[in-house]
């Protein structure tokens, strides 16, 4: 022990390093290993976490939802690599639905949800025609369970002082990026087929 400090050797990469006596951190040598480089431009795939909150008023069933002690609801998300030299990495992406102390996790979550499914299906940000804000309604939060996508992965530090991933942008149809990959088929955005819109009758038609 120096200073208060356990000495540990990391059982996977047999690297040592010190660690609090009150505490359990992880070998920092793994952690970094782990990390997806900052700036990597990567095809996700979404995975929700049941946290075991049900509210149908916020459209989240069987228990998809968690609640943190804050009171706040949100996803409890995994966005793991599908593809290329990172393939199988993975990192956290909370996305916010609801705080009774601000609308901000509740804004940002929104945002988060629209840029996944403008990826999912490659369409623009600015696209408002009918088939693409069809394409962005979502009946339950479900639907984000095993969405794949395409974001650029950044680096941060967290509340711990640990770096850590997150996504710093998502990628959609406006972006020369996704654009490529579409073309060299490394990824192929989903369809979601609008149902036909019943033809308006003319007006000196109508009873």
């Amino acid at each position: 022990m120096v200073d208060g400090k356990t000495r540990i050797r990391c059982r996977k990469c047999g690297e040592v390093y010190y660690r609090s006596t009150d505490r359990r951190n992880p070998c920092p040598y793994c952690a970094k290993d782990a990390l997806i480089p900052n700036g990597t431009i990567a095809i996700l795939q979404l995975s929700v976490r049941p946290g075991g909150y049900t509210d149908k008023n916020l459209r989240l069933e069987a228990g998809l939802g968690s609640k943190a002690k804050s009171g706040a609801i949100y996803l409890r998300s995994t966005a793991t690599v599908i593809a290329g030299p990172q393939k199988d990495k993975k990192f956290t992406v909370p996305i916010g639905i609801f705080s009774e102390k601000s609308d901000f996790w509740l804004h940002k979550g929104r945002e988060l949800i629209r840029e996944i499914l403008n990826s999912s299906q490659g369409l623009s940000a600015s696209d408002n025609s009918r088939k693409a804000v069809f394409s962005r309604i979502i009946d339950s939060y479900s639907i984000l369970n095993g969405i794949c996508f395409v974001g650029v992965v950044g680096v941060r530090k967290n509340q711990n002082g640990r770096e850590e991933n997150n996504i710093s942008r998502i990628l959609s149809g406006d972006d020369e990026e996704y654009k490529e990959l579409v073309a060299r088929k490394k990824f192929l955005p989903a369809r979601k087929v609008p149902p036909r819109s019943e033809p308006s009758s003319a007006l000196w038609r109508l009873p």
